[in-house]
């Protein structure tokens, strides 16, 4: 916990010292009072069939929708007696703006946005053959924009973010070979994302942010039964994916973007991270400089060095720093963006393919004992838009196998069946917390090796 019960601290605040009071939780969260969405649609769809071979599908639809919140940021702002039943009860908690990208003292940040759209899609398809498709297709589609929970101005995060757009174009054949022996679908696909909707963490808050990004890549679904007991399934695709327009966000793994002259500072009173940064780039002794003056007037040490990055560090406290900074020459940032432009997508492995196989023993009596295995592999991807080192997950892979005794004419079944057979313990994604969170990292990884029997009856 977090206490504001020192001397000091309070005294620099401008509170009454004390032991009894903190800022920390339970009061760190966001606290949303009312949510108001409505949304309606207008839709349509239809074909025309140009010959036997030849048809063409069309379809619209009008979207809109109007979303209203009345929230706030209990972010470590209200010095709180221990046992307050509420934060209404902190000491300073009448002075307290929650909403400060408006005048005066607003008690919840009150937002409403609306969003309308025409969507639709257009397919043109030719059948070659009774076994053979040819087709093409573009859509639109839309996803919503909505409200980011409220956050002080210095983390420069929008109050709302924009509804997500694509277009999509695909082109593929459906196909089948030897009366039903061999089915081969095809597909190309391009989507063009516009203000594509992103999730990070901030203050311990998730936000959205929006980014353009171009996606494209193939797609191969493939069944083979050379005889009716013995099917085996294949699918495979290629993905790539990239930002397609310039983006500057903070890396919060490191929020000195890279500079050699930033010195990063972890703020005493609350654990968040600021960086100060020379208004001349490249002016390093300035930026420590300013640091060790006003550290060394609170007590507080000078900047040191820190291992594996150019950029220097101290503890501090940022609203202290940020006092006399424009005089001094010198800015206080959340953090130095960097460009994300052309980096990959997170979680977009480049390759994904599976292979399954199953084969029907019948019996004399009308019951069938089927066995299969399945393989699926994921191939590296990014657990970040970052892109960086850290943020790379190797591919992997996943072994099913499962046993199934199917009554006759289906009026029951038993399944005994292992998933992950070879207890793979790989992780299949991860985010990192905000800094006043310990920047620690949650990982997702695959359920280990499980085992069990399933049954099933038709009526």
């Amino acid at each position: 916990m977090l206490r504001a019960s020192s001397a000091r601290r309070t005294r620099r605040s401008g509170l009454p010292a004390g032991n009894g009071y903190f800022l920390s939780t339970p009061f760190y969260r966001n606290s949303d009072v009312e949510f108001r969405l409505k949304s309606y649609g207008i839709f349509g769809e239809t074909y025309f069939k140009f010959t036997d071979k030849l048809k063409l599908t069309v379809g619209l639809r009008y979207n809109h929708d109007e979303k209203t919140d009345q929230a706030r940021n209990l972010a470590l702002n209200v010095l709180t007696p221990i046992g307050a039943t509420g934060i209404e009860q902190g000491l300073n908690y009448g002075t307290v703006d929650f909403d400060p990208n408006l005048p005066g003292r607003q008690e919840f940040a009150n937002a409403q946005v609306s969003f309308s759209r025409l969507t639709g899609r257009a397919v043109i398809d030719y059948r070659i053959t009774e076994n053979n498709l040819l087709y093409a297709s573009y859509s639109r589609g839309y996803k919503s924009g909505g409200i980011n929970p409220p956050l002080l101005p210095m983390f420069n995060v929008s109050s709302t973010f924009l509804p997500e757009q694509v277009n999509a174009y695909e082109i593929g054949s459906k196909n089948t070979f030897g009366g039903g022996q061999f089915r081969l679908n095809l597909t190309g696909f391009y989507y063009q994302y516009k203000n594509l909707q992103l999730s990070r963490i901030v203050a311990r808050t998730s936000v959205n942010d929006n980014v353009d990004a171009d996606i494209y890549g193939v797609e191969a679904e493939a069944i083979m039964s050379p005889v009716p007991a013995f099917v085996v399934n294949m699918n495979a695709s290629y993905l790539h994916s990239k930002v397609s327009s310039d983006k500057f966000l903070v890396n919060p793994r490191d929020v000195s973007g890279g500079r050699a002259d930033a010195v990063i500072i972890k703020d005493i009173t609350n654990a968040s991270n600021c960086v100060v940064v020379p208004n001349a780039a490249g002016n390093a002794a300035l930026s420590n400089g300013y640091v060790a003056a006003v550290n060394r007037a609170i007590g507080l040490r000078a900047p040191t060095a820190i291992p594996t990055i150019s950029a220097t560090g101290a503890f501090g406290i940022c609203s202290a720093l940020g006092a006399n900074a424009a005089a001094s020459g010198v800015s206080v940032l959340d953090g130095v963006t960097t460009n994300i432009r052309g980096n990959r997508l997170p979680q977009a492995p480049t390759y994904k393919w599976s292979v399954g196989a199953q084969y029907t023993i019948d019996f004399v009596n009308g019951m069938s004992l089927v066995p299969r295995a399945d393989l699926n592999y994921t191939g590296g991807l990014s657990a970040s838009i970052f892109n960086t080192q850290i943020d790379r997950i190797p591919g992997y892979e996943v072994v099913n196998m499962q046993v199934q005794l199917n009554a006759r004419e289906d009026r029951f079944y038993v399944r005994a069946y292992v998933q992950n057979l070879t207890n793979n313990d790989a992780t299949t994604g991860q985010y990192v917390t905000d800094q006043s969170a310990g920047l620690f990292t949650n990982i997702f990884t695959i359920e280990p090796r499980r085992y069990g029997v399933a049954a099933g009856f038709k009526f």
